[in-house]
């Protein structure tokens, strides 16, 4: 007989398919990200940007030891996905939406997103879904070329255990996890 897990009630959905949602909502969202501005005229500032812009790179840290990020912005505002492993078992997948302010080489950047961490085992599968607030430093090197540092303080919203006789509600605790990042940008 399947055991029953009660706080596995909570969702709708599987963990593991929650940020499907929220790349439509982000999607869905772009349009509303409000009014653009004029480009600076240092080409190396990307401040305040008037067009449209993507992002690629690599993370360490944070929501995995190793990720590749690919990241749209539209003027100050962006939606990231970021997929990554911890200890190369398992597979994280983070999206998440930010919101990027000042105009100069250093931009604070705050957001909020999901992360989804999947394991695969002879025992079993289990995941976690984490609600996350990503806050961050972008640091505009030069031209196309960003780095920075971000810590993300991540809350379990439920848990799907490798134990299925293990009924444990997830942690009520904020968890920081810092990390750095590489970005390479360009207008399309």
């Amino acid at each position: 007989m399947p055991s029953h897990r009660p706080h596995r009630k909570l969702l709708l959905l599987r963990p593991n398919l929650l940020p499907a949602l929220l790349v439509v909502l982000l999607a869905g969202a772009g349009p509303f990200a409000g009014p653009l501005r004029a480009q600076n005229e240092d080409p190396g500032d990307v401040g305040t940007l008037s067009h449209d812009r993507i992002r690629v790179g690599v993370s360490l840290g944070g929501t995995g030891f190793l990720g590749l990020i690919t990241e749209y912005q539209r003027g100050d505002w962006s939606g990231e996905l970021v997929l990554g492993t911890v200890t190369f078992r398992e597979v994280s997948v983070v999206l998440s939406g930010k919101r990027y302010f000042s105009t100069g080489r250093l931009r604070p950047a705050v957001g909020a997103g999901l992360w989804s961490l999947s394991t695969w085992t002879e025992d079993g599968s289990g995941s976690v879904l984490i609600l996350r607030v990503p806050v961050a430093v972008d640091w505009s090197i030069s031209g196309p070329h960003a780095m920075g540092v971000e810590v993300g303080l991540n809350w379990a919203l439920a848990v799907n255990r490798l134990d299925p006789e293990d009924n444990t509600r997830p942690s009520s605790a904020i968890v920081p996890l810092p990390g750095l990042y590489y970005r390479h940008g360009w207008n399309p």
